[in-house]
């Protein structure tokens, strides 16, 4: 009672006095300091909540029912439309097995009739994939272009390469191929060093005007030997290969020494140019085509030392030795050249002939007559 009669008379006093004392003390100090302020503000902790588990359906496992003993325990029915297996606490569980191929995302093998794209990708899956092409077709390799004519068929001659043009020309003219390479080794050295490939190319009439450069026309013996000059009907006219032979054949006019065999213009045009042709059974020959002076080569050689014999045969030697002496102008002396083809003829034809009396079988200061 005197409790209640106190606060009604003195209650109200009692809390302003109070009140009074909060707002002086803590209040006022408080917002007339800012700092103060905002140092209680920090201090203010905000507990941290997981909202991520309001949402998760990660939901924490059931605790563990706890069955009455006393009654029985019922088997539990499984739910109609989710057809799981159940197994029996007594039986170890058994994996489900797929009922179709199509359920099955990796395999060891490849399946019987492949119509799935499947890991590992076997080779032929990527006709299987829905979209691509099947069998699309692989790319064919370019055609090649063909190949360019060496030369017009009427310009074409017989042989397949450099000894089927020597054998060819030794067949047409009814001398050894040897008895050939044997004055070529001397007079041309360097038609024996042809590939089959170029010497294709000088076999064919009218090379002179499908060379390139100057060295084609050069390489194949098309210049003049006594002047270095390339002739007048030949492209790169008048430019020159190498110096003159010699200081006095520099402007010669005459002889015009030409082609793989140098034979000499004047006996060409006299003596072998038509009985070639007649060979050949061609209108046009030249002795800076390879097989057009063979040919006539070996015309000369037959007819100018006498020789009757098989064409398929080998010569004796003193009919190599007559032939390089009548090549020569009529004599052995100059360059030892009888002695040379005779030399030539062996390693060609395989002969063991003692060319070193080449010289002596024929009657001194005479047109190569025999002894």
């Amino acid at each position: 009672m005197i409790i209640m009669w106190f606060y009604k008379k003195y209650g109200k006093i009692i809390l302003s006095l109070f009140l009074s004392l909060v707002i002086v003390l803590f209040i006022i100090p408080i917002f007339s300091t800012p700092r103060r302020l905002t140092d209680l503000i920090s201090k203010i902790k905000i507990p941290k909540f997981n909202f991520g588990k309001l949402f998760t359906l990660n939901f924490p496992s059931p605790s563990p029912t706890i069955y009455d003993n006393t009654k029985p325990i019922s088997t539990p029915t499984p739910y109609p439309l989710r057809p799981t297996h159940y197994s029996s606490p007594t039986r170890p569980v058994q994996p489900i097995k797929p009922t179709s191929p199509a359920v099955v995302l990796t395999k060891a093998g490849p399946t019987p009739d492949d119509e799935l794209v499947d890991f590992p990708i076997e080779n032929d899956d990527i006709n299987n994939i829905p979209g691509y092409p099947t069998n699309a077709p692989k790319p064919t390799k370019p055609p090649k272009p063909s190949p360019t004519p060496l030369a017009p068929p009427e310009y074409l001659r017989p042989g397949t390469g450099l000894e089927d043009i020597f054998k060819k020309a030794g067949e047409l003219a009814c001398v050894p191929p040897a008895l050939l390479k044997a004055f070529v080794a001397q007079e041309a050295p360097g038609v024996l060093n042809w590939s089959d490939q170029t010497a294709l190319f000088y076999n064919a009439y009218d090379w002179w005007h499908r060379v390139k450069e100057k060295s084609q026309v050069c390489g194949g013996y098309g210049y003049y030997t006594h002047t270095g000059l390339i002739p007048e009907d030949s492209l790169f006219a008048g430019e020159k290969c190498k110096d003159p032979f010699s200081p006095e054949t520099a402007n010669d006019t005459y002889s015009r020494l030409l082609g793989s065999c140098q034979m000499l213009r004047s006996y060409w045009e006299k003596d072998f140019k038509n009985p070639t042709k007649q060979k050949l059974k061609v209108s046009q020959v030249d002795r800076r085509v390879l097989i057009d002076c063979l040919i006539g080569y070996g015309i000369h050689f037959k007819q100018d030392t006498g020789y009757s014999g098989s064409c398929n045969g080998d010569w004796e030697m003193k009919y190599v030795a007559k032939a390089a002496c009548v090549n020569a102008g009529g004599t052995c002396e100059y360059y030892n050249y009888c002695t040379t083809i005779c030399n030539n003829y062996n390693k060609f034809a395989n002969k063991n002939y003692n060319c070193s009396g080449a010289t002596g079988l024929f009657v001194p200061g005479s047109y190569c007559q025999f002894k």
